[in-house]
């Protein structure tokens, strides 16, 4: 393994085109000077005329094989693939990331040299995963690369390389070791990138790598300082950590004190509900709040300030990552997750860290050190801005702790010691199985998470899976298969498989199907309501026969969701969080229900099966959710209608039947639909009205379609009838689910 290090000499500048790469390679250490090279020699359509030093280095010193390189965010390790793809043998090559965001971004980089020999594969397109793949780069998220690799899907047959950007998350995040292993096995080159792996040594002798390469250049200085925020605000100040109240106030005025006129700031705070208490604080400091969908009340004006987290509906934060690139809004508010997805660069980010003492002596450090790092990341804008700035603020005199285990957080290998929970533990043994028979082991030894586990664990959970039917003989049943062609883990299965037995709401039932998503972040916008506690309590009158396993994966939250409850509440436009884009898991819902059904696990006829996939993605209940159907209608307005024929009497109207149907149900009755916006929804009559009129609008516009979702309708038709579908009208495909109505 050869191991290289670029030093902070290396020097580099876009205006005018220049600088020099300066590295030392083990065990010689004599540095060595190159000169940038012509990014030509590369590709003639690398948009810049140099490579910078890290690129420089990498195409200098990669002969083949595998690599990892460590180096900071905004290094130009985008160009580290190509070159790595352009030194592999004819065959496909992968290149996977964390996220759907960075899949899309990586993707439009790529394109520039691939062209339309690149395909990109995340998951939120079913019907394209099901369809071949032709192009020769396929840009994936892990899940994605994955799941094609346990169903041994063709186009994985012939790959020769794999880049995994963000290596990092493989101290978080089982499933990219998972890739890494397969990788390894079948010899396939891989090639690691990050801004901060702990152990980064290690992790490059356990994926056997020919090139190990490390910077320490920056592209963009930064300059860190780690303060007292009690000696920031004055020594006399007290602040109870634990009072977010307090805690937000003394934030807002570091952040005004610390920021420099001009600046494009993110301050990361390390939990959600600190982010919403600092915009509630915004909101009575008369600064303008960009955020629509908010725990409380808000007035319009000039938005000043914008909080960027998972809960924030998806139309919004893709508003607010627009606004914070164009120069609109200078100041973000983020939790940690926006240090692993989008790059949104800044001039300065201030971090806010909590520490206290554990037991034998130890601290805990929250956020933790990695995620510290991934923040800092995002300080520096290269070509705009010579220097970033990072301003951690710790209180009560602990900035010593802090600077002490940021020195070694890098060389931290106890981040290797994982954990695997028992859901996730089902899953394994049984890919276990599916490999290597009843010497499964063998399988899971290959993962460190694993090493450490014990065999009476292992026994049990193997014994689960023969006990429920998943394995027999060593080997996976039609059930076990149906779990690793579907990706869902066998404990999630028999969770629906016992709820669907207790005959309960098949609302509440197929909560277990939808198990990628956590669906937590919608109480914290409601329990302000006037009507929250009568809401709550229909709610818990529901869940309570499922029993405690219903609130351990919120259930009830998602239970309130499709009851349309949220309706009641004036502040939330859009459904928060992830229950504002359900669209891609209603369609695979849609799958994997059909495929229960055929292996005769699922009780509900295929008109149920549908009008619950509907229910999920736009939060109406099944009876209603044909409502669904209208295009551009929304969670929000579906529910409206939902309440008006209820309220009038007037029969929901079947899948499929014609948007006229609804638009003739609210004819000469508008002023019904006003009582509801103003009773129940809490409008003053002037948006009430408007309300109403962009509803018939809306209406008017599609009245000629029919009650069917279009992306719904395509896959059913697709599974149906395979690539005919592709070309069938809506027509056509109605027919084929017997609600066709003229």
């Amino acid at each position: 393994m050869r191991k290289i290090k670029l030093l902070t000499e290396s020097y580099f500048s876009l205006s005018p085109p220049e600088g020099k790469a300066v590295w030392v390679e083990e065990p010689y250490w004599e540095k060595n000077i190159s000169p940038l090279l012509p990014a030509y020699l590369l590709d003639e359509r690398v948009p810049h005329p140099l490579l910078n030093p890290l690129q420089t280095v990498f195409f200098h010193t990669y002969e083949g094989g595998s690599a990892l390189v460590c180096a900071p965010t905004s290094a130009g390790k985008s160009l580290l693939a190509l070159i790595f793809m352009k030194r592999q043998k004819e065959g496909r090559l992968v290149y996977t990331a964390p996220t759907r965001s960075l899949v899309y971004e990586k993707a439009r980089e790529l394109r520039r040299y691939y062209g339309k020999d690149l395909e990109v594969r995340t998951g939120d397109r079913v019907i394209e995963s099901i369809k071949e793949v032709k192009g020769r780069v396929v840009v994936a998220t892990y899940e994605s690369f994955v799941s094609a690799l346990r169903n041994r899907s063709d186009w994985t047959e012939d790959v020769v390389g794999v880049v995994v950007d963000e290596v990092h998350q493989i101290l978080k995040r089982w499933v990219v070791e998972e890739l890494m292993v397969y990788a390894l096995d079948r010899g396939i080159p891989l090639l690691g990138l990050s801004a901060t792996v702990p152990g980064a040594e290690e992790l490059a002798s356990w994926m056997k790598v020919d090139l190990f390469l490390q910077s320490a250049w920056r592209p963009v200085p930064l300059h860190r300082r780690i303060h007292d925020l009690k000696e920031l605000l004055g020594k006399d100040i007290k602040i109870n950590t634990r009072d977010d109240e307090k805690v937000a106030h003394a934030l807002l005025q570091t952040l005004y004190q610390l920021k420099k006129p001009g600046e494009k700031v993110i301050l990361f705070v390390p939990k959600k509900s600190l982010g919403w208490k600092f915009l509630e604080i915004c909101e009575r400091e008369k600064i303008g709040v960009f955020n629509e969908t908010v725990p409380f009340e808000k007035e319009e004006r000039e938005p000043e300030v914008a909080f960027h987290n998972a809960d924030v509906p998806k139309e919004e934060r893709d508003a607010i990552e627009k606004a914070f690139r164009d120069g609109s809004l200078d100041i973000l508010v983020a939790t940690q997750t926006l240090a692993y997805g989008v790059n949104l660069p800044a001039d300065r980010v201030v971090i806010y860290v909590n520490i206290f003492p554990e037991r034998g002596g130890l601290w805990k450090i929250f956020p933790d050190l990695l995620d510290i790092l991934q923040m800092e990341g995002r300080a520096g804008r290269l070509g705009i801005r010579e220097e970033g700035f990072s301003d951690l603020l710790v209180y009560g005199r602990r900035k010593d702790i802090l600077k002490e285990n940021l020195q070694c957080a890098l060389q931290d290998s106890k981040s290797w010691e994982t954990s695997i929970g028992k859901d996730t533990l089902s899953f394994l043994v049984l890919l276990g199985h599916l490999y290597h028979g009843k010497d499964f082991v063998r399988f899971l030894m290959r993962f460190r998470a694993c090493k450490n586990l014990n065999r009476n664990t292992l026994s049990e959970v193997e014994e689960f899976l023969y006990n429920h039917g998943f394995l027999s003989g060593g080997k996976p049943t039609p059930k076990g298969f149906l779990c690793v062609r579907t990706g869902i883990y066998p404990t999630y299965l028999e969770e629906f498989l016992r709820r669907q037995r207790l005959d309960l709401d098949p609302v509440i039932a197929i909560r277990p199907l939808l198990y990628t998503k956590k669906l937590d972040g919608l109480l914290d916008f409601v329990k302000g309501g006037e009507s929250f506690e009568e809401d709550f309590h229909y709610v818990l009158t529901q869940i309570t026969p499922c029993g405690e396993r219903c609130f351990e994966d919120n259930t009830h939250q998602f239970f309130f969701y499709v009851e349309g409850l949220t309706f009641k509440y004036p502040n939330i436009s859009h459904p928060p969080g992830e229950f504002s884009y359900l669209g891609t898991d209603a369609l695979w819902l849609l799958r994997l229900m059909l495929d229960l059904q055929r292996y005769g696990m699922c009780d509900y006829g295929e008109e149920m099966i549908l009008r619950l996939v509907h229910s999920v993605k736009y939060g109406v209940r099944p009876e209603y959710s044909s409502i669904a159907g209208v295009k551009g209608i929304g969670h929000i307005r579906a529910n409206l209608l939902r309440r008006f024929l209820h309220r009038e009497g007037i029969p929901a109207p079947p899948l499929g039947e014609k948007v006229e149907y609804l638009l003739q149900s609210i004819k000469d009755r508008e002023n019904s639909l006003l009582e509801i916006l103003v009773e129940e929804r809490g409008l003053d009559k002037e948006k009430a009205t408007k309300e109403v009129k962009k509803l018939t609008e809306l209406l008017e516009r599609n009245k000629e379609g029919h009650l069917f979702d279009d992306k719904i309708l395509m896959l059913y038709a697709f599974l149906q009838e395979g690539p005919r579908a592709l070309r069938m009208s809506k027509r056509d495909m109605l027919k084929l689910v017997r609600v066709y109505r003229e």
